[in-house]
């Protein structure tokens, strides 16, 4: 039933957002009973994911979208050019 390290990181999100299923969250906070090192990164990640929730996205500028297309066309242009 126990779990690597490895596992635990990848199971993070899942845990956080309540998605994961009973056992998967059986077998990760059984791992963190025992690992503090994944303990410290649950709780740094969990903190993590509480601030980006609580702050706005700033709005994009009103010519995000010509800049870009510009951005592309220049990138692309150069593309043709090398090959």
């Amino acid at each position: 039933m126990y779990i690597k390290c490895s596992v635990v990181a990848t199971k993070i999100s899942e845990i956080i957002d309540h998605e994961a299923s009973f056992m998967t969250r059986l077998r990760f906070y059984s791992h963190l009973m025992m690992c503090s090192k994944c303990r410290d990164y649950f709780r740094q990640f969990k903190l993590l994911k509480e601030t980006a929730r609580q702050h706005e996205p700033e709005a994009l500028p009103n010519d995000f979208d010509s800049v870009m297309d510009f951005v592309m066309e220049e990138i692309e242009a150069k593309d043709e050019k090398v090959t």
